[in-house]
């Protein structure tokens, strides 16, 4: 059963985009840490702050000059929810914010006045830093650095073979195959066991990223865990979208009424090949009679939005989680990072369960916190901007 039209990616699920965008970007942005002076990055990120500070001021100036940049002060016209709430709370601070329009439309870039100065930044005002957003976006790098301190993460390797990819899976057992430099679950393949569903796999990737990460398939619910200033702020638990057996109807069916049923604010579950595949990897086709009591996820994209369902905890979550999740958000080097992280038991104690943190992101949707299912929202915006004010 699927429901795409020739242009719809199910790979690429709700976060559709161009993929040889995706590719060149993703491709850049992971052989740039993979090259022989990977390493000195950092260093020539510094040297070059103060250049492409005076070179994007020049550019702005000359682009207002010739009209091909202007400023807008439509709140309305910001191109994400995260936007806004950074929009609004600089408007109760009295911080000028303009969003910069090329050739008349609205990009995701904006300039401030704020200690004095005018700055650029591009959808969440970060205090400067190196090459670390570069190198926590990379899955493969931010893996490495995380194990060699001993925060928890999946074991994982770098591969561009099929020949790579299939000593990794061997060496791994079950494995998730994902793009080693994307965003939103693009070409995501978790439960992948078999060659043939490897080869397919790879193939997927391939379209998004030269370069491909195969990691060991953890248990347990996504969780998007967002710091400011090394301090956790929101704890983001999302449910994938689930039906229960009832050993008389087909999972089709299931899904039918489970839509049927479903409450305000929750997304419709409409299955794609993407979800197809996910199952057939579980072993289930969706023609298949779902045995009684059985609960069976649909695919790997969690959240409301999907047919799940989410839970803004904050920080009440088992305590013994804060201290290593504020100390992985210090050692990223970022003043702003969000991880995604699989846990299976957000209320028990960290050292009694198989966890780990899967992803770092160093511009997070932070309006996540703020429009939970359950839990008390948390509007994050203000503790961005505390970092400009105090």
């Amino acid at each position: 059963m699927s429901t795409e039209t020739s242009t719809f990616c199910a790979a690429c699920g709700p976060a559709q985009s161009s993929h040889f965008a995706l590719w060149l970007t993703n491709s850049t942005d992971t052989l740039t840490l993979s090259l022989p002076w990977g390493p000195f990055t950092g260093t020539f990120a510094q040297m070059g702050n103060s250049v492409t500070s005076l070179l994007g001021h020049i550019a702005f100036y000359i682009g207002r000059m010739l009209g091909v940049i202007t400023l807008s002060d439509d709140f309305e016209k910001t191109c994400s929810n995260r936007s806004k709430l950074l929009w609004e709370e600089a408007n109760r601070r009295g911080i000028p914010m303009h969003q910069i329009m090329f050739l008349g439309k609205p990009s995701d870039a904006f300039v401030v006045h704020v200690r004095g100065r005018m700055r650029f930044f591009k959808s969440i005002p970060l205090l400067a830093t190196d090459d670390a957003s570069l190198r926590m976006d990379d899955k493969i790098w931010f893996k490495r650095r995380m194990q060699s301190a001993g925060f928890p993460v999946p074991l994982s390797r770098s591969v561009r073979t099929f020949s790579e990819a299939r000593d990794a899976m061997n060496s791994f057992g079950l494995v998730c195959v994902k793009p080693r430099t994307g965003s939103n679950g693009r070409h995501t393949y978790p439960y992948v066991k078999t060659e043939a569903d490897l080869r397919e796999a790879l193939a997927s990737v391939k379209q998004v990223c030269a370069f491909a990460s195969v990691e060991e398939q953890l248990e347990g619910n996504l969780a998007r865990a967002t710091c400011v200033n090394g301090t956790l702020i929101g704890f983001l638990e999302s449910g994938y979208p689930t039906v229960t057996g009832d050993g008389v109807s087909t999972i089709t069916e299931l899904v039918k009424a489970k839509n049927a049923a479903r409450r305000e604010k929750i997304g419709e579950i409409v299955l794609t090949d993407s979800h197809i595949g996910y199952l057939r990897r579980r072993g289930y086709e969706v023609d298949a009679v779902l045995p009684a009591g059985t609960e069976l996820p649909l695919t790997y994209r969690a959240g409301y939005g999907q047919g799940g369902w989410n839970r803004e905890h904050g920080r009440a979550i088992h305590p013994s989680f804060i201290p290593v999740i504020e100390a992985a958000a210090k050692h990223t080097g970022l003043s702003v990072v969000g991880f995604d992280i699989i846990i299976p038991d957000v209320g028990a104690p960290q050292d009694t369960q198989r966890w780990g943190f899967i992803e770092a992101n160093s511009l997070p949707w932070i309006d996540l916190h703020a429009a939970p299912l359950y839990g008390e929202p948390i509007d994050l915006a203000p503790y961005v901007w505390d970092m400009w004010q105090k």
